[in-house]
């Protein structure tokens, strides 16, 4: 199978040594896996990576091992199934952007691998301590460390990209994106998170979702996903820790939100799955 990847130093195409399985380009920059298994593929020594808090991340790790997204997942399982048996190109692959620790890429690819033997996972982040625990938990994917505003995979080399938990910024993953192929996107809906919301913003009234996508793409599907769950004031901590809005808590807020659990808190996603124009 081909590799999509370009050399972050020169751009020329990236080869892999079988014996190492380290990465490497015709003019000689090479790129070795890492120990815990991901590969680094940083334009220079001295590229910083980003590095996300220990405690957020931990935090993170138990709230989405402990099932509550599993009716997320599951519809997440069908839609991507859909993408990937509809097509009929051969070496299919698959990219989930700001991959994180991996949790997404863990619970959709065993499913797709399953639906077809020639896909090819890759993960991404920008953040090295989140790529290491994604490894050191087995993701099944090619994990990269890597800087986001430039992308080191070749032009128009991705069939399917998932963009989940995580804003979609730039146009580097339309140029990635083959001009058949789909982003999927994972937005919150008006009324995630509500009960916790409420707390933050006492006056808070139902708006319309807006959905902010650059001009090069187009809407081709849309889906829903709303649901209840009982959640203890830990899990409600974490997930305002995790949302957008997590900052405007004070601290007696956040122990008041911390101490209370939650009978019925809604979860409420939007999935849009866009094509290019």
């Amino acid at each position: 199978m081909t590799l999509p990847l370009l050399c972050p130093v020169c751009a020329t195409p990236i080869k892999q040594h079988q014996a190492s399985q380290g990465f490497y380009c015709d003019n000689k920059h090479h790129f070795d896996k890492h120990a815990q298994g991901y590969w680094p593929l940083l334009s220079n020594s001295k590229t910083k990576p980003q590095v996300l808090s220990r405690q957020q991340m931990r935090g993170r790790h138990f709230l989405l091992e402990s099932g509550l997204f599993t009716p997320l997942i599951e519809t997440l399982q069908t839609l991507l199934l859909q993408r990937v048996n509809v097509a009929s190109q051969a070496d299919f692959h698959y990219l989930d952007y700001q991959c994180a620790d991996g949790y997404y890429l863990r619970q959709l690819v065993p499913t797709l691998d399953n639906a077809r033997q020639d896909c090819q996972f890759w993960g991404i982040t920008d953040a090295e301590n989140a790529i290491f625990a994604a490894a050191k938990a087995q993701t099944p994917a090619k994990l990269i460390l890597a800087g986001l505003k430039k992308l080191p995979f070749a032009s128009q080399s991705i069939d399917l990209i998932t963009v989940l938990d995580s804003p979609l910024k730039g146009k580097e993953c339309i140029r990635v994106l083959k001009d058949d192929g789909h982003i999927v996107i994972l937005q919150p809906g008006v009324r995630h998170l509500w009960q916790i919301k409420q707390q933050v913003y006492p006056d808070l009234v139902e708006k319309p979702l807006q959905l902010n996508l650059p001009n090069d793409l187009v809407i081709e599907e849309q889906q829903q996903v709303s649901f209840t769950q009982k959640v203890s004031g830990e899990q409600a901590f974490t997930l305002l820790d995790m949302s957008v809005f997590g900052w405007r808590a004070n601290d007696e807020l956040k122990h008041q939100i911390k101490s209370t659990n939650i009978e019925a808190l809604e979860f409420d996603w939007h999935i849009i799955v866009v094509k290019k124009r």
